[in-house]
């Protein structure tokens, strides 16, 4: 130890400037924003400018900073650190440094010192200087620096086989530097560099025994693309191509990354490890070989099918997707990447190629992963799907490939119950008429032959596809902006499809497997109702398209091009049809001609009568006749009478009545629309069948009054199991609208009723208990018996058929009550459906002739509707059309008065009307009632408003003295407010 002088002293440190700012700038670099990135990499590149005139110590610190940065483990420091190499890199080497000691393979020594991992670092360290010589490597690649003429070409291939080693050595980022290469192929391309670079790297990709990896296939892709003249390496791949059908089996190993993957390469023979890391993301490799297959370069995809036998995109999806990916062995993780290339197909490939994806491997697993939500891949396929529904709604025209992938001969004809989805429904309402113009025909297809000879499942198979011809029906009959002759002829398609298998039976049965039952057959007819009720709505269809159905049928059930007709039709049948069928013809020639008024009308009623006869409606062969005598009245016999014009009026009213009684949206607009065609027409006894439907009782009794007997015939059609979505049959609900009730007195009327009403099923029930009591020789066991019994004593066999008849006889009592109960309910039902009808027909009728005369036999029945119903809802509706009526009443629109004396009989039965007791509604109807036909008399007459005061004046009177007055105070505070402004009125006058 040397001796301490008491004169030495320490050596001082000498002075370190630290530059504050270049290390804000670095710290920077590393900073998540990219703003922030950026700015601080572009005033660090500004550092090293020609102007500036750096010097090589001073480059050289920077350089060895920043790959050394690379390797930093922060989030953000690899891009900013990367973004600054890669322009310093190409600023600094951009001019000539003849004089400068920096040269290129000082800088890849300065790179690989850096990031070289020595192997006594932890393991996160040594991923981070993995990822580090990874990102340098893209830094000068992307720089250009290595592509000069004077750079020795040893430093290219240096690069390449660090990165090639590390791909070697590190399967877990063999992607990441395939990705590298792969995007230098396209940037020498870019820059025409020579072609000896793209060579040294296939050289080098066949050394390090990568060529037969996802990354090595898309590489060779890359060159043969950007490079065709290349020399590729030999005996890798037949014809030096790796989508050489020869080579397609090959191929499906190295794209699912099997390790069972045969090596032609290297003497060794031994093959890449695998990267054995999953990846839920898609290799990238799926990119290349997708766009050489769709022929992103038409020119190189031209040349490469005529000089080698290339892998057609179909055989390529079949073999590596359909057979390898989707293979019933393949893992769950190999499916998922195979949804992940299904849907990139989907979303980026044409049409050509996009349909023909639904291959059998695929579909199924498709199938069987949306059928159970905890399945593994549930969502994938849940995302594939929607990727289907979305391509059809940016392109339609794809819908047919879809429906004909997933229902054809790879999918099943049930996709949508099998997997508890509406995925086909959701297609064929996106579909325009080019794809549609396949969809019918397949739909047709598999009605005939659902695929199944089970029955019951064949019937479900049909039920399905008539539920899939509706939707097209209704989603197509909104539909704007497409051919009008395209979009008929597609929905005459549907319709004719349903007429087929609704209305014949295929006589040769090889055509139809399994026969299509009675059942399906009245679905079919169902259908076909529901579908007109969907068209009728646009005049054009609803004039059309119903007589295409009964023509359709007439013609097929003559020509038997469907099998045998359904219908058995007599000599007197055909007759009137065939009468019928002369009048459609005129009225199609007539409907050309402009100002033919009720010909349309007169064309659907026909046709939708026509089509009750083909239903096997016994009562449609009458109405007929009625529409015959209907029609020559109004329109074939122009000097027809007025009383024959009249009678043919009230004929055809009865004939809507008949259309409006029918459970059944159809039905009812079609009984609209015809009523609104010849509402002028319509005559007093026309009125008065309407308003007799108000005023009968909506019971039992009211329905047989008003249906003759007949209630059991009419409208009881019941349709097969379906949907109600898919149903045209209107349910009214007997019992109100569920609103709540309009005063107190009708919440304890309801309670007291419903008391009641349980009160009578006890009694009933008691009544039952006591006759089967009675018949058995017992008592209940609450109940003592007042004299001795002798049940315990055997009967003999006398006494027991006696007993056997008298329980035969209860149980049918009890029978039979039951039985009267639901008659009674299905009673009440039709009436208030049948009296809805009836209020929408006045509804039309009021608005087309609230200025005639006639029209004011409304008032009253429509008042004691109000007054009477017991639905909430009748009494409403009923209200709402005199509220409309009296709304429309104002002016001119006044009717005329012929005679006063009926009106004034007329306004005081309005007021005996508002004397009785009802709802908030119908006193206030009584008041708009009155107030009507006070201004028609005063319209008439102006000297009439004594007399109306007279009225009025009595009315008081009576609320005044009579109990049994029941005038609400809405009645006269109405009539003086309307006082106020007439007098006002005539004094101005």
């Amino acid at each position: 130890m040397a001796p301490y002088h008491a004169g030495s002293k320490k050596r001082r440190r000498e002075p370190f400037n630290v530059d504050t700012k270049l290390v804000e700038i670095y710290e920077d670099l590393a900073n998540e924003k990219d703003e922030i990135r950026l700015k601080a990499a572009q005033a660090l590149v500004s550092h090293f400018t020609p102007d500036k005139n750096p010097t090589d110590e001073q480059i050289k610190k920077a350089l060895q900073r920043l790959f050394r940065g690379l390797c930093s483990s922060r989030k953000a420091a690899r891009i900013g650190f990367s973004i600054a190499l890669t322009e310093i890199l190409t600023q600094v080497f951009a001019g000539s440094r003849e004089a400068s000691e920096l040269t290129i393979p000082a800088i890849m020594d300065v790179w690989e010192s850096q990031s070289n991992s020595s192997g006594s670092e932890s393991g996160q360290e040594q991923r981070d200087h993995h990822f580090g010589r990874l990102f340098g490597a893209e830094a000068i690649i992307k720089s250009s620096i290595l592509f000069k003429s004077k750079v020795p070409p040893a430093e290219w291939t240096r690069l390449v086989d660090l990165v090639f080693d590390l791909a070697k050595k590190k399967p877990w980022i063999r992607e990441e530097c395939g990705w590298i290469i792969y995007r230098c192929i396209f940037d020498l391309a870019a820059q025409k560099a020579e072609v000896k670079y793209v060579e040294v790297a296939l050289e080098r990709l066949c050394s390090h025994e990568l060529a037969r990896t996802p990354e090595g296939v898309s590489i060779w892709l890359a060159v043969k693309e950007a490079f065709p003249k290349s020399n590729f390496p030999s005996k890798v791949w037949k014809h030096d191509d790796p989508l050489d059908v020869k080579d397609r089996n090959q191929l499906a190993k190295v794209m699912k990354e099997s390790s069972a993957a045969d090596s032609a390469e290297g003497a060794s023979g031994s093959n890449p490890k695998a990267s054995g890391v999953w990846s839920s993301k898609l290799h990238f490799a799926w990119d290349a070989v997708i766009r050489q297959l769709a022929g992103v370069s038409a020119k190189e995809s031209s040349k490469s099918k005529s000089s080698s036998s290339r892998l057609s995109f179909a055989d390529f999806w079949s073999e590596v997707v359909d057979n390898g990916l989707f293979a019933a062995s393949s893992s769950e993780e190999r499916k998922y990447w195979g949804f992940l290339v299904f849907i990139k197909v989907l979303g980026e490939s044409p049409l050509p190629l996009a349909s023909v994806v639904f291959t059998k491997n695929l579909v199924r697993c498709l199938t069987n992963q949306l059928a159970v939500e905890d399945r593994y891949l549930h969502r994938m396929a849940t995302k594939a799907v929607k990727s289907i529904q979305v391509r059809v709604t940016k392109e339609p025209e794809f819908a047919a490939a879809s429906v004909n992938g997933l229902m054809g001969a790879a999918g099943s004809v049930n996709f949508d119950q099998a997997t508890k989805t509406k995925t086909i429904e959701k297609i064929v309402v996106e579909a325009n008429s080019d794809a549609l113009k396949q969809i019918v025909p397949l739909f047709e297809k598999l009605i005939a032959k659902p695929g199944t000879d089970d029955e019951k499942a064949a019937a479900a198979c049909r039920q399905s596809l008539a539920g899939l011809l509706l939707s097209i029906v209704r989603s197509r009959a909104s539909a704007s902006g497409e051919a009008q002759d395209d979009l008929q002829a597609t929905l005459e398609q549907v319709l004719l499809t349903l007429v087929r298998f609704g209305y014949f039976k295929a006589q040769d049965d090889s055509s139809i497997q399994p026969a299509v039952s009675e059942q399906t057959q009245e679905l079919f007819r169902n259908r076909i109702s529901s579908c007109l009720n969907t068209l009728i709505v646009n005049h054009k269809y609803a004039t059309t398209l119903p007589y295409t159905v009964v023509r359709k049928i007439r013609d097929a059930a003559k020509s038997e091009e469907y099998g045998k007709f359904i219908i058995d039709m007599d000599e007197k049948l055909r007759d009137s049809v065939k009468t019928a069928f002369k009048s459609l013809k005129k009225l199609s020639s007539m409907e050309k001609k402009d100002g033919v008024s009720g010909v349309e009308a007169f064309k659907l009623l026909y046709s939708m009568t026509l089509l009750q006869v083909y239903n096997g409606d016994a009562d449609a062969v009458s109405m007929l006749d009625e529409l015959d005598f209907c029609y020559t009245k109004f329109l074939g016999d122009k000097k027809s009478k007025d009383d024959e014009a009249s009678e043919a009026s009230d004929a055809l009213v009865e004939i809507l009545l008949s259309f409006a009684s029918k459970q059944s949206q159809l039905f009812r607009r079609i009984s609209e629309q015809v009523f609104g065609a010849f509402a002028d027409k319509v005559t007093e006894d026309g009125l008065e069948s309407l308003v007799s439907i108000l005023e009968a009782k909506e019971s039992l009794a009211g329905q047989q009054e008003m249906f003759e007997q007949q209630d059991d015939e009419e409208g009881d059609e019941e349709m097969m199991d379906v949907d109600e979505d898919d149903s045209d049959v209107e349910v009214i609900d007997a019992e109100g609208s569920g609103e709540e009730s309009q005063d107190d007195d009708e919440d304890e009327e309801g309670d007291s009723a419903e008391s009641e009403s349980e009160a009578g099923n006890d009694e009933d029930l008691l009544a039952f208990e006591a006759k089967l009591a009675e018949a058995l020789g017992t008592h209940r066991a609450d109940q003592d018996l007042n004299e001795e019994s002798e049940s315990d004593a055997d009967m003999n066999d006398d006494e027991m058929e006696q007993v056997d008849e008298q329980l035969v006889k209860v149980f049918r009592a009890r029978r039979d009550a039951l039985g009267q109960k639901k008659d009674k309910k299905d009673a009440k039902e039709n009436m208030v459906n049948f009296k809805n009808r009836v209020l929408d027909l006045l509804e039309i009728y009021v608005k087309k002739c609230h200025s005639k005369m006639l029209a004011l036999d409304l008032l009253i029945p429509l008042l004691r509707l109000t007054r009477k119903s017991t639905v909430k809802q009748l009494s409403n509706k009923a209200n709402a059309v005199l509220r409309e009526y009296t709304k429309l009443c104002k002016g001119s629109a006044l009717p005329p008065v012929a005679s006063a004396e009926p009106v004034w009989e007329l306004l005081k039965s309005i007021h005996s009307e508002a004397t009785h007791s009802g709802p908030p509604a119908h006193a206030s109807a009584c008041s708009q009632a009155s107030l009507l036909v006070v201004k028609v008399l005063v319209a008439h007459d102006k000297a009439a408003i004594s007399d109306v005061v007279d009225v009025y004046a009595a009315t008081r009177k009576q609320q005044l003295l009579s109990k049994k007055c029941h005038v609400q105070p809405q009645f006269f505070s109405d009539w003086s407010n309307w006082c106020v402004s007439a007098s006002k009125q005539m004094k101005n006058n």
